[in-house]
C-alpha cells in the first residue's frame, strides 16, 4: 500500500486510522485527514481493486460544495435578506433545499480587492444518504442508489441557489463539486474519494476554512494526477468537537456577529462546535498542498448561516 501524506500527521497515525480490512495499493492523505464516522477518514482518496470496496464508499454521499457568483455587491447583503434566505432554507427541512447541521453552511464572500458577492453553499444529501448502506452486498442496487443519492444532494444545493436568486437577484453557477463519492477505473479498480474533490489539471476548486475566515479558489496543476486526481474540499478541523467545548465558553461570539453577518435564530450554543476555533488556519493547508493547486483568487467571509 503506497501512502502519501500531506497532511501534518505522522504517517503512522494516519495508518492507523485506516481499517484493518482495506486492501489498497494507493491511499491518499489530504491536509484536512482526520478520522470520522465513516469507515475510512475523512480527507482521503484511495485506489483498491478490493472486490467489497463498496462498503468503505458510505457516509454523506454526495456531499459537496457550490459557488455562485451574484451581480450585486456587499452593501447588498443586509439582515432582512439575509434572514429572508434563513427562513425560505428553514421550510425546506427534510426536503430538497435543507441545508442540515454539522459542519454545513452557507456562506456570503467577496473577493479581495473588488468584485461581487459570491455564495458558497456546502451541504450534502442529508437522511437520503444512509438508503445507500442497505446495499452494500449487491453491487448493482447499490451504484444505482449511490448515483441517485449523488444527485439528489446536487438538486438540494440548487434548491438553495434558487432562493438565493430569489432574494439577491439571478446568480452565475462558478462551479459544483461532490467530495463523497467513486470513480471505478480500469481492471475493476475504483477510486473512493472521502471527503475529497475529483480534480484534474486546469480545473478549479473552492477551499473554505471557518466562518470568519477566508476562502480561496484555486486551479490544479498537472502534479494533481499524482493524488488519484483529488484534492481536498477545505481546510478541515483542528479539533474534535468535544475539545472545542471549553473554548467555546470564553469565546467572543459578540464580536463573531459584529464581522460576519449571522441570521436571526441561530443561537451562539449552536456554534460552540463549529466556530472559527475549531478549523485549521487556511494559510496552513495552502502551504501542503502549494505543489498541487495555485491560487486564483482569495474571498473574505461576510454572512453565514449554519445550524437552523
Amino acid at each position: 500500500m503506497e501512502l502519501v501524506n500531506l497532511s501534518a500527521e505522522p504517517l503512522g497515525k494516519l495508518h492507523s486510522w485506516l481499517p484493518h480490512d482495506l486492501e489498497a495499493e494507493k491511499v491518499v492523505f489530504l491536509p484536512d485527514a482526520c478520522p470520522g464516522k465513516s469507515p475510512l477518514p475523512t480527507e482521503t482518496a484511495v485506489l483498491t481493486h478490493q472486490p467489497d470496496w463498496r462498503r468503505f464508499a458510505v457516509s454523506d454521499c454526495g456531499c459537496g460544495m457550490r459557488l455562485v457568483k451574484s451581480t450585486v455587491d456587499s452593501a447588498d447583503l443586509d439582515a432582512t435578506r439575509w434572514n429572508k434566505v434563513a427562513d425560505f432554507l428553514r421550510a425546506n427541512k427534510g426536503g430538497l433545499g435543507d441545508l442540515g447541521g454539522g459542519n454545513h453552511f452557507l456562506d456570503a464572500i467577496v473577493p479581495y480587492g473588488d468584485g461581487p458577492l459570491h455564495f458558497l453553499i456546502h451541504t450534502g444529501s442529508r437522511n437520503e444518504s444512509g438508503h445507500v448502506d442497505h446495499f452494500i452486498d449487491a453491487p448493482d442496487r447499490f451504484d444505482k442508489e449511490f448515483d441517485r443519492v449523488v444527485q439528489w444532494a446536487a438538486d438540494n444545493r440548487a434548491a438553495i441557489h434558487e432562493k438565493i436568486d430569489s432574494v439577491f437577484g439571478a446568480t452565475e453557477l462558478v462551479l459544483d463539486l461532490p467530495h463523497n463519492t467513486y470513480e471505478k477505473v480500469s481492471n475493476g479498480g475504483v477510486i473512493i474519494r472521502k471527503g475529497s474533490v475529483r480534480l484534474f489539471p486546469g480545473e478549479f476548486l473552492v477551499l473554505p476554512s471557518h466562518m470568519s475566515g477566508d476562502v480561496a479558489l484555486v486551479k490544479a496543476k498537472e502534479s494533481v494526477t499524482d493524488l488519484l486526481s483529488s484534492m481536498s474540499h477545505g481546510t478541515g478541523r483542528a479539533m474534535s468537537r468535544g475539545d472545542c467545548k471549553p473554548i467555546a465558553d470564553a469565546y467572543d461570539f459578540s464580536s463573531l456577529r459584529t464581522a460576519v453577518l449571522i441570521p436571526a435564530g441561530v443561537e451562539d450554543a449552536s456554534l460552540r462546535t463549529d466556530g472559527p476555533f475549531a478549523y485549521r488556519d487556511l494559510d496552513e493547508c495552502l502551504a501542503l498542498i502549494a505543489e498541487y493547486v495555485e491560487i486564483v483568487s482569495r474571498f473574505g467571509v461576510v454572512g453565514y448561516m449554519g445550524h437552523l
